[in-house]
């Protein structure tokens, strides 16, 4: 006869083993936050999901205040939480961002959704299928549905779309951007992301925002010179390496050498920028600038960007994502991993800046799309076995538009896509009407500050300057100078030697390194110390 006691003792200690184990708590019926050992605790502390085991859940945000019911098989990241919240499953996203509406900027909440939606005028690569407004209980909602034609080098892309803004107050939005592989209802059929708007319930905010650290990854996959190389200028005992971008370099060194013997110095360092070409199969010059670095024993930063294209022909960094530049891009490669020494290498850099097209205020205020072009071309490095690039991911210092659909965490890769994390900040001088004078430590020390807490990784200023038109250039380069010396972790600083023209053709923004005498002598007397 099988022993009472027994059995008693064994069920209860396995009860009391799983509650251990699982830390479930009960909730009129509900499991909430099965805990998931593959994420920090803290940010498993910023929301609940009550499973219910019927066909949805409630998803409870305690950082921005509101619950929704999601459906069943969504999964929960909330590693931004002090960004947005991120609900998935195999076929769809739902991106949720509170955005403060600061009316002193003059920002209204139409003007923010006017802004946030102004890539609809792209009827190139978008087909819109609804824009209305309407409330919802107390609440104004402004409502975009859209879609695009599926991506050839995006595995299950969610390209059918919807946008729903809450205004829940005269200075707070909720943004619920929805992204679905499969359509979304149109013509006044049922639209299935309306079943988790018509859910939407403020509550009390409980918890702080948690955002999660990208920290770096050792990369195997170098050649012994790359590996080397990257020690020597981002390793834990480098100290401050400068580089320049010259217009002219590395094409021609005849400007630069000029440069270079007036400060008396020599830049170890290069920038130089590369764009995708229509209707060429190669970069007309990038094999000739890498042999030039190599005669003159530079080091390259090489940038790769998309360019702007004419409104009859959409957006270029779709195309590259159909694969119509494959061709162009394994040439390109071919010709990296040819030349054999390191480079340098910066994609789609300032991502985080309406100006450039693969921004996500181009890409649907979706930041994914740019994630995916730029893991598509590391794997194309990587197939092609190029083991002698330096990975530089590198947004800019500020976000414009400043929302947080358009935060620069938003953008990262992975850990495992990249190697240094790069900094850009100007002082762009007060030539244009709302630009003001800001000095070295004012574009830094916020921006080192954060980096430190947002990365650990080594960084680099992969280009920045200062205008000479509003202030006292020499006194700021000066400054500059000794300021500098206070950011440890920051390996590697371009100064961008160069001019931006305003729409007549004249120099608004003087960034020259020898601009005049005086501004020489500054650079010469400071540079004399990291020979």
């Amino acid at each position: 006869m099988k022993n009472t006691w027994t059995g008693f003792f064994i069920t209860r200690m396995i009860a009391v083993s799983m509650i251990f184990a699982f830390t479930l708590i009960s909730f009129n019926g509900c499991k909430i936050n099965e805990p998931n050992n593959n994420i920090d605790i803290k940010e498993q502390e910023t929301y609940t999901l009550e499973r219910n085991g019927l066909s949805y859940n409630k998803f409870t945000n305690k950082v921005d205040g509101y619950s929704i019911r999601i459906p069943n098989n969504m999964d929960v990241d909330m590693s931004l939480s002090g960004v947005r919240s991120v609900l998935e499953n195999k076929d769809e996203q739902i991106e949720i961002y509170r955005q403060d509406i600061d009316k002193s900027k003059g920002i209204t909440a139409q003007s923010y959704v006017n802004y946030s939606n102004a890539f609809l005028q792209n009827n190139v690569d978008y087909t819109v299928e609804d824009v209305r407004q309407f409330k919802l209980g107390e609440f104004d909602i402004s409502l975009a549905q859209w879609s695009r034609e599926p991506l050839k080098r995006i595995k299950n892309d969610r390209c059918y779309y919807a946008s729903v803004d809450i205004l829940t107050g005269e200075s707070e939005c909720f943004t619920f951007l929805f992204k679905s592989n499969k359509p979304y209802g149109v013509n006044n059929e049922a639209k299935d992301y309306l079943s988790v708007i018509n859910s939407f319930n403020l509550i009390k905010k409980t918890k702080e925002p948690y955002n999660k650290k990208f920290s770096s990854i050792e990369n195997n996959s170098w050649n012994r010179k790359t590996a080397q190389t990257y020690e020597k200028y981002f390793g834990d005992n480098s100290g401050l390496t400068w580089g320049i971008f010259d217009k002219e370099a590395p094409l021609d060194f005849t400007q630069l050498y000029k440069t270079e013997k007036n400060l008396n110095f020599k830049f170890p360092i290069i920038l130089y920028y590369t764009g995708f070409i229509e209707d060429v199969d190669r970069h007309p010059r990038l094999t000739e600038a890498l042999k030039n670095a190599k005669e003159n024993d530079r080091l390259l930063e090489l940038t790769l960007q998309t360019l702007s294209q004419d409104a009859n022909k959409g957006n270029m960094i779709y195309d590259v994502l159909n694969g119509k530049y494959d061709t162009y891009l394994n040439n390109y490669i071919k010709a990296i991993k040819e030349y054999g020494d390191p480079i340098l290498f910066r994609i789609g850099n300032e991502m985080n800046g309406d100006w450039c097209v693969y921004s996500a205020y181009h890409t649907a205020k979706d930041t994914e799309i740019y994630k995916a072009f730029y893991k598509y071309i590391f794997q194309l490095f990587k197939e092609a076995g190029a083991d002698n690039v330096i990975w530089i991911w590198n947004p800019n210092a500020k976000s414009f538009p400043d929302f947080k659909w358009n935060d620069e965490l938003c953008y990262f890769p992975g850990n495992e896509y990249v190697d240094v994390i790069g900094m850009t900040n100007y002082n762009t001088g007060n030539y244009y009407e709302g630009e003001t004078w800001i000095e070295f430590k004012d574009l830094y020390d916020q921006i080192y500050k954060e980096y430190q807490q947002k990365y650990d990784y080594p960084f680099m200023i992969t280009e920045f300057a200062s205008s000479s038109v509003g202030g006292d250039k020499n006194l700021w380069v000066a400054n500059m100078f000794e300021h500098i010396k206070k950011y440890d972790k920051i390996k590697v600083a371009i100064w961008w030697s160069s001019y931006d023209l305003d729409i007549n053709g004249n120099i608004s923004r003087p960034y020259f390194i020898d601009e005049t005498p005086e501004l020489i002598k500054i650079f010469k007397e400071n540079l004399d110390e990291y020979k």
